[in-house]
């Protein structure tokens, strides 16, 4: 077994601010933009947030890209049972609530089938609680408790290939590694969700978390730096690739104008920023702020969007559209705030404990 690093990590208070910007980019895009325009979510209109915020979606993308970088970090020097353990304690306990939590609104709240407000995003099905609790619903054929979860089945998927990487010892020849991904990526095209392939390798959404691990590897010398600009060249490209997909997707399905431009703008200020950040030029002084901003982003991003679409459908028609929404973000933020510190810092640590137990008599 490979020793276990036991250096105190270092905490960028830059990617806390990123990632709660990120989440709060996607939570204003579902409810200023997204759930008016498809799919009978909301009945709230927003024109002018909308405008602005229905590019918010990009938040997610930039969520890879601190996944890549903040997840090879967290697996340095660790073991796969190591690796294993930290990724459950910070997934699934918050997880567990919050989808036991929109369940349990969707069900008794959430809009009865051919009801008005009613999508099958916005379905409760007993049989599908269950798998969703596992995080596996997608590879068990099961639909998500709440629509944003889809993300978690990528982010899985990427914790599946970095343990992997650590068992086959494949991070130590990280560059050659991402190279033949990336490379499978510009073959494969920006298709989702086709073929086992496309499943498990994620081409459409690879470039973004190979880009966060070369940034990781720029900023601690890992490998031949003529290397690494290179495949964080051919990921910006791909990323671009991507990023113009899904506006002309989005265009189709909004029955909306997209901006490409503006879309590869934004995803070229997202890699800017983390060059920033490689070169020690983006960091933030230690911020009590910054570090509850990033504690909470998780709980925000678990909590929002089902419930959030059953508040402005109960609520829309009765209370000023702006106070509304303030008032969602207020509730939000508390929500999280007590997901966040009654659940995550009180149960994660036992929860890892218990674990090691059971793997260390397996």
């Amino acid at each position: 077994m490979e020793p276990e690093v036991r250096q105190k990590p270092i905490r960028y208070y830059g990617i806390d601010l990123l990632r709660f910007l990120a989440a709060l980019a996607v939570v204003l895009y579902h409810f200023t933009y997204r759930g008016f325009h498809a799919d009978h979510l909301s009945p709230v209109e927003y024109p002018r947030l909308g405008s602005f915020f229905k590019y918010g979606y990009l938040g997610v993308e930039l969520f890879f890209i601190i996944s890549g970088y903040v997840v090879l970090m967290s697996a340095q020097g660790k073991t796969v049972n190591q690796f294993f353990i930290s990724r459950v304690t910070r997934l699934y306990p918050a997880y567990w609530v919050a989808c036991t939590l929109t369940f349990l609104v969707v069900w008794l709240l959430g809009p009865r089938p051919q009801a008005a407000g009613w999508s099958p995003i916005l379905a409760a099905s007993v049989q599908a609680y269950l798998p969703n609790m596992l995080m596996l619903n997608d590879f068990m054929g099961y639909p998500h408790v709440d629509g944003v979860y889809w993300t978690l089945t990528i982010e899985l998927l990427f914790y599946f290939w970095i343990a992997v990487a650590i068992a086959f010892g494949w991070l130590r020849h990280l560059p050659l590694v991402l190279a033949v991904w990336l490379g499978y990526a510009a073959l494969a095209g920006t298709g989702y969700g086709k073929g086992i392939f496309m499943i498990v390798l994620f081409p459409r959404f690879a470039p973004f978390f190979s880009a966060g691990m070369v940034f990781y590897l720029l900023q601690t010398n890992q490998g031949r730096r003529w290397q690494l600009y290179a495949l964080l060249a051919g990921a910006f490209a791909l990323s671009m690739r991507s990023g113009k997909t899904v506006a002309m997707e989005y265009a189709t399905l909004f029955q909306d104008a997209f901006s490409v431009p503006l879309v590869c703008g934004v995803i070229a200020l997202f890699f800017g920023l983390f060059l920033l950040l490689t070169h020690h030029k983006f960091q933030l002084p230690h911020r009590a702020w910054l570090a509850w901003a990033g504690a909470l982003t998780y709980p925000i991003y678990l909590l929002h969007h089902n419930m959030g679409y059953i508040v402005l459908q109960r609520l829309g028609s009765s209370v000023n559209k702006h106070v509304l929404l303030a008032g969602m973000l207020l509730a939000l933020g508390g929500l999280a705030y007590g997901l966040h510190t009654l659940v995550e810092r009180r149960y994660s640590r036992p929860l890892g404990q218990r674990l090691q137990r059971l793997l260390a008599r397996a």
